[in-house]
């Protein structure tokens, strides 16, 4: 009996798993005119992996800044700098040459937020390649040590939800 209710258990915590990756990359809905998603997906189409590896640090670096996570998050000067100019590089690399038609049309029709929101999508796409990979997948996996498996399986009587 016992070892039933453990075999049962094993598929809600990788379902537990995929559902906290999920979380992690999910923006607010945009909706994007026709020019946006064409840059879109210019930059999506220009981008090598390499270049999302870029995006990732850049990001990381930036977030390293906030007093919630500076303290952890021990990034160097020399460090932050470099994802800079990777980023600054990259985004003249997308925007100057490799997208430049597609916007100049992006920001004549729909204005600077064809720009961040194509940005955006770029970066969500660089996110989700970051969750990923199995070392950070295992990562955030590490979070089922803190959360009881038989909590997935029950709800809570009328009684006990009257108590909270």
């Amino acid at each position: 009996m016992t070892t039933q209710k453990i075999q049962n258990v094993r598929p809600a915590v990788g379902l537990k798993t995929l559902l906290i990756l999920g979380l992690l990359t999910l923006s607010p809905l945009t909706i994007a005119g026709e020019y946006t998603d064409e840059l879109s997906e210019c930059l999506l189409q220009a981008t090598t992996e390499e270049d999302k590896l870029s995006l990732v640090r850049w990001m990381f670096t930036a977030m390293a800044l906030h007093p919630a996570v500076e303290e952890i998050a021990d990034v160097s000067l020399s460090a932050r700098e470099l994802a800079n100019r990777e980023m600054a590089q990259l985004m003249i690399k997308l925007l100057s040459r490799a997208c430049f038609n597609e916007t100049g049309l992006a920001l004549k029709n729909e204005g600077n937020t064809a720009l961040q929101t194509s940005f955006a999508v770029l970066g969500q796409v660089a996110a989700t390649n970051l969750f990923s990979d199995p070392n950070v997948a295992a990562g955030l996996a590490s979070i089922e040590t803190y959360i009881s498996a038989c909590l997935l399986y029950t709800s809570p009587s009328p009684r006990d939800r009257q108590k909270s």
